[in-house]
């Protein structure tokens, strides 16, 4: 779908220049239609999630098309692949309704920190527009972006951190949703979504403004996302995943990347999870004893020290930013996060509580509930995103 197509529902215009931070209804749900169908565009696979009105809310329908080995490392033509999946899912999904709430790709996300001195008489909002000219060499007309100011700051300095995208990819996936015979109601970006998912737990914390390390492992990455409350604080992206350490294993042992996979997955296997069971928290505790994070006959330690000094250096830089708010936990989302053996790992090496949380636990379901290519009688703490999709703002 071209932006003919798209000039129709003045999308971009509606965007700005920035990632919306309105709220027009408390949550996706508006009285009288409904939650929309939330989009996820994730690396190792499309995911769509419909819920009802409720309190939990219900689920209507729930489908995943995983992406072809093949595309795994080829954005563009992983983006087309599920373009086309969305169109046919939508009506065989048992979805109801037209209205669309879309995920922004975190793989396409730019998350940067800014130190801003503050001029008097001159907005913060127009000193990070030149800011991203002069410091990120990047014409802010051509990026949908959201800046969110962190840390303690100075009267004259602030710390900002900055999160964009490009304004063609918003196109594209605006014209995907229509494409697909769907109305945006909604873009939000991943940090954002899941956020929104754990709202209720963050506000009823027992210490609300308590530091908490998400760590969303997924196929092709895995997010970092540290949150005061529920006030975003820190983002970035570790270009280690899942298929990082699968492209190790079948490295090692001669196989191919679904063999590794597969003999990753039998490591540790998902639990079950009870129908209609509210979640308390993020979910039960992560034991501390070891586990292994793959075959015996593949050493990992290269990929997996990566990822762990990479999130050492960033809870770093966030107790340098922000003094006595250190992170007192860490939970586990993304799909990745269905294996015990390597969340145990990454919560040895940070010396933190950790939990798997499965947000999907709390929505309330009969079994009879059209869901296609996934098994909600597993944890699924990789629905986290589409979730909060659903739940948050629906505000084009």
């Amino acid at each position: 779908m071209g932006l003919q197509s798209l000039r129709k529902f003045s999308t971009l215009g509606r965007l700005g220049s920035r990632l919306s931070a309105s709220v027009a209804s408390p949550f996706g749900l508006v009285p009288g239609i409904g939650f929309p169908i939330g989009v996820d565009f994730g690396v190792g696979s499309l995911k769509l999630l419909q819920l009802e009105e409720g309190n939990p809310p219900s689920l209507i329908a729930a489908a995943r098309v995983d992406t072809p080995e093949h595309l795994l490392n080829d954005p563009e033509r992983r983006l087309m692949f599920q373009f086309e999946a969305l169109a046919k899912i939508v009506k065989q999904g048992g979805f109801k309704g037209k209205r669309a709430a879309c995920a922004i790709p975190a793989w396409a996300t730019s998350y940067k920190p800014l130190q801003i001195n503050r001029v008097e008489g001159q907005s913060l909002a127009s000193q990070v527009e030149a800011a991203i000219s002069v410091q990120l060499g990047q014409d802010p007309a051509t990026l949908v972006y959201r800046s969110i100011e962190t840390g303690a700051g100075t009267p004259a300095r602030a710390d900002v951190l900055v999160l964009s995208v490009t304004r063609e990819l918003v196109d594209r996936l605006m014209g995907a949703i229509v494409g697909a015979k769907l109305v945006p109601v909604g873009m939000h970006g991943e940090y954002a979504a899941t956020l929104r998912a754990f709202e209720p737990v963050l506000k009823h914390a027992a210490d609300p403004t308590q530091a908490t390390l998400f760590l969303d492992v997924g196929a092709g990455s895995t997010n970092l996302m540290i949150a005061q409350g529920t006030k975003l604080v820190f983002a970035r992206r570790i270009d280690i995943g899942g298929r990082h350490l699968d492209e190790a294993v079948a490295s090692q042992l001669g196989v191919s990347r679904a063999e590794a996979l597969a003999m990753r997955t039998r490591v540790d296997t998902p639990q079950p999870v009870a129908m209609g069971a509210a979640a308390s928290g993020f979910g039960a505790e992560l034991s501390a004893e070891q586990s292994e994070v793959g075959p015996s006959s593949a050493d990992l330690s290269e990929p997996l020290e990566i990822l762990t000094d990479e999130i050492l250096l960033s809870l770093r830089h966030h107790g340098a930013q922000s003094p006595g708010q250190s992170v007192r936990r860490v939970v586990f989302i993304g799909g990745e996060a269905r294996r015990k053996g390597l969340c145990r790992h990454i919560a040895h090496v940070l010396r933190l509580p950790a939990q798997i949380a499965d947000p999907m636990a709390a929505i309330v379901r009969t079994g009879s509930e059209p869901c296609t290519g996934v098994d909600l009688r597993q944890s699924q703490p990789g629905w986290t995103v589409p979730l909060g999709v659903c739940l948050s703002p629906t505000d084009l």
